[in-house]
């Protein structure tokens, strides 16, 4: 799945009031983090992710590493801050997103 523009700024207006869930510190991109992604999925469909100074990894490509590894698909980075969703699996959609033009 593919994000149109039109989804992605929909999506980027739902996350502006979200709070980080997951913040990656100096211990980089570690398996608990990933799985606290996974998790986060779970019961979000739109996350935030923060990388804070101490971080050993940039945004960009901590943002690769977490899609390629939760199936999440990049919404937008701004600074040190990742947005990304991820549509419910196996229960009802929460988020409706506008069509594809």
């Amino acid at each position: 799945m593919k994000l149109s523009s039109n989804q992605r700024k929909h999506l980027e207006g739902l996350a502006h009031h979200l709070e980080p869930i997951v913040r990656i510190g100096k211990q980089g991109l570690e398996s608990k983090i990933i799985l606290s992604v996974v998790e986060a999925f779970n019961t979000h469909e739109l996350i935030k992710i923060k990388l804070l100074d101490s971080a050993p990894v940039e945004a960009e490509e901590a943002a690769i590493d977490i899609c390629k590894k939760s199936g999440a698909l990049l919404v937008r980075i701004i600074g040190r801050v990742i947005v990304l969703y991820r549509p419910f699996s196996e229960k009802p959609t929460k988020i409706e997103l506008p069509k594809s033009r």
